[in-house]
């Protein structure tokens, strides 16, 4: 099980709703029981000043359809504990470094690093090879399956101060229906419900995405969350790489920047900062070319939050009129 922790945000409630909050109240603490269709607020929690300040997003208790608006009970926000799980996994296998987790996703399980194989094409020559590929149970997948998500090899995540400042995870999306390996008479498409990083393709969904601004990332010592601040198509070969956590600070703000031009949704609260560091999700796309072998990818993309930090429940996006195209296009 997921461990879970809540945040709750509060705020006063508008004069309006005060009026018909004070009223139900007089009515149920009268001497006359309550009618059948009245409604019981129950015990409310002590009002603190720090409640005031935003967001300050409720449902109306008193609203039947569960509209938000500004209320007396507040909306939560879950996060997840996930370094049990990293080190269950890693009794199973060493190469386990983290773990991420997507909520509404089939994105849940461990991620490898591939540091101790001296370059990332080494380990590819063993969880990697289109003929079988492995999962994170060195288990085999079969011929163009799903694969493992693992980081690049110059990845850093002994810390949170020395985590990489562009941290990525490489996962497949082999463009068949979800349990299916490769076959030739299946067309490659993206297919959000597919396995393994196709179902980071949900992202393009703008209610899906407005109602999951955050990914969650765990080694075995800390969980980490990172914002979602870009959804984007790329080429390979940007400048500076963005597939690469050798980057430095600067370069990996350049790149974020870059991603956030080629974001198909605009973020409009997030402005990105020196010192900011960055997740980067990265997989295969076949909405630009149906080639197996092509230059293109699709690209998730968040900005790491200081620890208990306040949480939205959702993100602020519009759709982008002109995200930035990838070379060749």
């Amino acid at each position: 099980m997921i461990k879970k922790r809540r945040y709750a945000f509060a705020a006063v409630l508008m004069a309006a709703v005060m009026a018909v909050v004070s009223g139900c109240q007089s009515r149920t603490s009268s001497s006359e029981p309550p009618s059948s269709d009245s409604v019981s607020l129950g015990s409310q929690p002590e009002h603190k000043e720090e409640d005031n300040l935003p967001p300050y997003l409720f449902v109306n208790p008193l609203d039947p359809a569960g509209i938000i608006v500004p209320g007396i009970r507040p909306v939560q926000v879950e996060t997840y504990e996930l370094t049990s799980k990293v080190r269950d996994a890693r009794a199973i296998n060493t190469d386990v470094g983290a773990y991420l987790y997507i909520p509404d996703t089939l994105v849940d399980e461990p991620i490898l690093t591939s540091s101790q194989y001296g370059g990332t094409k080494a380990f590819q020559n063993i969880y990697d090879q289109t003929a079988n590929r492995l999962n994170w149970k060195r288990e085999g997948t079969g011929y163009g399956g799903a694969g493992v998500a693992y980081l690049h090899y110059k990845a850093n995540i002994n810390s949170r101060g020395e985590l990489s400042p562009n941290l990525v995870i490489f996962g497949h999306n082999n463009g068949m229906p979800y349990g299916q390996t490769y076959n030739a008479a299946i067309p490659l498409e993206d297919r959000p419900d597919g396995a393994m990083f196709a179902q980071l393709y949900k992202y393009l969904d703008e209610e899906f995405t407005a109602n999951h601004p955050y990914l969650f990332f765990s080694t075995e010592k800390e969980d980490y969350i990172y914002q979602v601040i870009a959804v984007s198509y790329t080429d390979e070969q940007t400048v500076p790489k963005y597939y690469s956590s050798s980057l430095s600070s600067e370069d990996a703000l350049i790149a974020a920047k870059d991603m956030m031009d080629r974001s198909q949704w605009i973020y409009e609260d997030v402005e990105l900062k020196a010192g900011d560091k960055f997740l980067t999700l990265s997989t295969c796309t076949y909405s630009l070319t149906t080639q197996i072998h092509n230059p293109y990818r699709y690209v998730i993309m968040g900005r790491l939050l200081p620890a208990g930090a306040k949480l939205s429940p959702t993100a602020n996006i519009t759709k982008n009129p002109s995200p930035k195209a990838p070379k060749g296009l």
